[in-house]
């Protein structure tokens, strides 16, 4: 999620801002924190723009190292209670200027990193006003698009353009289920066999890959985040082509969060929204849908 879009940090323990405006990386100002290895300590400037990993240092950090990063106004250690989900290494908690706070991985050469939303609607209303998310839309994609059936749902083509970047969230813990480009979840099939699933994040766009092998027309036990591991079953809505069971995710439009369902049975491409949120987002010739 976010590729591209630079980010004004600040640090959690003493707010103080930690944008460098006078060294630039990735032609933005970069983020300038203190670091601790091996006993020596120096300065480290990490790139502000998301999805990038340039970063430079005093002294050179080796491939592999768990580094601790230091404020430079406060001194104290920035540390969290998360660990990352990738090599285990502590994960580095920094404030985002509209109140929501960013984690990165303290391994030199893991690229884990991830936002975590207090109050998600709040904070991505904030998050689009202050990081203008009509000017760095996703590149399109439209020529990966697959054949739409006739009998599609005709109310999620008119209101959502086809070819959409879905935002997504887990509507537990609000963090972003965006992983490497792709919406991740945890698997579960009928015989409570476990493993990773990967869908397209743009709408309409129906390829996947999942790490065992489910049946064409078999329905999918659940899907559970990979954070918080809750279940993403929603017992309140069924498939509106085919009557399978749900999921329900968080996706963003028009600053604020909207449920988004997703049909468990494989082969079948029914999603939808409901009524309410339907009347609440623009049609497709919008900036963002």
């Amino acid at each position: 999620m976010l590729s591209l879009i630079p980010l004004n940090v600040k640090c959690v323990r003493c707010g103080n801002s930690l944008m460098d405006t006078e060294h630039r990386l990735d032609n933005e100002p970069s983020i300038a924190l203190r670091m601790r290895l091996d006993g020596k300590e120096g300065w480290v400037r990490i790139s502000s723009v998301y999805g990038s990993f340039l970063v430079t240092s005093e002294f050179p950090i080796p491939h592999n190292a768990m580094v601790e990063f230091l404020c430079p106004y406060c001194h104290t250690l920035m540390e969290s209670n998360f660990t990352c989900e990738v090599c285990l290494a502590p994960m580095i908690p920094l404030l985002l200027e509209e109140g929501s706070r960013l984690f990165i991985c303290s391994r030199r050469g893991c690229r884990k990193h991830f936002l975590e939303f207090e109050d998600a609607e709040v904070a991505l209303s904030r998050f689009y006003g202050q990081y203008c998310m009509d000017a760095n839309l996703p590149p399109d994609h439209r020529g990966e698009l697959t054949e739409l059936r006739e009998d599609y749902d005709s109310r999620t083509l008119v209101t959502m353009a086809t070819g959409t970047y879905l935002y997504a969230y887990c509507p537990h813990c609000h963090r972003s289920l965006i992983d490497r480009n792709t919406i991740g979840f945890l698997l579960v099939n009928q015989d409570e066999g476990e493993g990773r699933l990967a869908l397209s994040p743009y709408l309409n766009v129906f390829t996947h890959c999942s790490t065992i092998e489910i049946p064409e027309g078999e329905q999918v036990k659940d899907l559970l985040c990979p954070s918080c591991r809750h279940s993403l079953l929603a017992p309140d809505q069924i498939c509106g082509r085919c009557e399978a069971r749900t999921v329900r995710i968080t996706v963003s439009a028009m600053k604020k969060l909207i449920s988004f369902y997703i049909c468990l049975r494989k082969g079948c491409t029914w999603h939808g929204i409901s009524d309410e949120d339907t009347q609440a987002i623009q049609l497709e010739d919008s900036v963002e849908w």
